[in-house]
This record gives C-alpha cells, sequence and structure tokens, in this order.
C-alpha cells in the first residue's frame, strides 16, 4: 500500500516481488483469497518420496500437473478496485506486503486443480518451501 501513488510506474529495484503484477483470482479459503501465481509440473522423488521441481533439461515430463498458489489472508487485503482501470479492465486487489519475506501471502503452495461436477476447486499437494529445498539438493532451481 505504501508504494500505491506510484503506479503504474513500479520501480522494481528492490528485493521481493513486483509491488505491480497479475495473478489469476483462483477462489477463496476460510482465511483469505487464492492467488494463481505460475503453472506447471512436479516430479516425484523416488529416494525421498517428495515432491521437486521437474528436470525438463532431462527430458523429464512430470508426474502432476500443479499451480503455485498463494494464499492471501483478507487482514492482508485493504481494497479491492472493482472496475479496474484503464491499464487493466480487471479488478485490481490492494495489499499489504508485510507478510513472511516482504510478500502479501500468509504462504505458498503447489495445488492440483480437481473439479466437482463442472466447478473447479483445488487441493494442496506440496509445501512450496520444501518442494523447493528438495529441488535445489537435486540441482534443479527451476519450477516451470
Amino acid at each position: 500500500m505504501k508504494r500505491v501513488d506510484n503506479y503504474p510506474e513500479a520501480e522494481d529495484k528492490g528485493k521481493g516481488i513486483s509491488p505491480w503484477f497479475k495473478v489469476g483470482l483462483m477462489g477463496t479459503y476460510h482465511k483469505g483469497i487464492l492467488a494463481g501465481l505460475q503453472s506447471g509440473t512436479l516430479t516425484l522423488d523416488k529416494r525421498r518420496e517428495k515432491w521437486r521441481y521437474t528436470n525438463h533439461k532431462a527430458g523429464e515430463k512430470g508426474d502432476i500437473k500443479v499451480i503455485l498458489i498463494g494464499y492471501i489472508p483478507y487482514e492482508n487485503i485493504e481494497a479491492v478496485d472493482w472496475e479496474g482501470d484503464e491499464y487493466g479492465g480487471h479488478p485490481h486487489i490492494y495489499c499489504y506486503f508485510d507478510a513472511k519475506r516482504k510478500e502479501p501471502y500468509e504462504k505458498l503452495a503447489f495445488c492440483e486443480q480437481k473439479f466437482l461436477h463442472e466447478f473447479p476447486f483445488y487441493t494442496e499437494v506440496a509445501d512450496y518451501n520444501n518442494v523447493h529445498k528438495i529441488s535445489k539438493k537435486n540441482k534443479i532451481e527451476y519450477f516451470a
């Protein structure tokens, strides 16, 4: 919120995520909203029996398609502009970036999309930090 007056000319020179970025609104959970950040695949590390990033350079295809979801609690949302503006006609959600690592998320998790009749919902497959840690041990640095 402290950078709201700089929109859309944001300076992305600092650490952390950009103050202006687009995400997919995937749904809600009991404490807030689910923001879809990136999609890709994960591979099951057979030795550790834990999920890691898929090593596309080694020709892996991935075992499961997932979406990286940021859980944003309602208390980290200051306001919603439902109309958008001349830069994007979609709703703008203004968040406080004072959670972990100066981000608006309570947590990050890889989720699988499922359907109940025709309605999508998301189930957590693995915690982002755990997947990142296992992937780093395997020298795989990139999620795609």
